[in-house]
């Protein structure tokens, strides 16, 4: 992969994130609109629906190529991205 296609598939890859990130946050939101609403046990539902085995193996099943081409993990590099992420201020576009 040359350096222009990198940066075409880093680019697809910050838009669906993007993408995914805005669907997360409607669903928060719902979540926030059942609880005003007073609908009891929404966190116990939304708890059990995280913890579903169900979830779990269409999860694994979802992103088992995906996790396959991915580098092994490279000890703390998650919490200096996070640290990274959290206080970056571009001034023009990104690499």
């Amino acid at each position: 992969m040359d350096e222009q296609e990198q940066r075409r598939f880093i680019r697809f890859l910050a838009k669906e994130v993007k993408s995914y990130w805005r669907e997360l946050m409607a669903y928060r939101l719902f979540v926030e609109i059942l609880e005003e609403s007073g609908l009891p046990g929404v966190q116990e539902i939304l708890e059990t629906a995280r913890n579903s085995p169900e979830l779990q193996n269409a999860f694994d099943k979802h992103f088992a190529d995906f996790d396959a081409l991915l580098p092994p993990a490279d000890g703390d590099f998650d919490l200096e991205a996070r640290r990274l992420l959290e206080h970056w201020k571009p001034d023009g576009e990104p690499n």
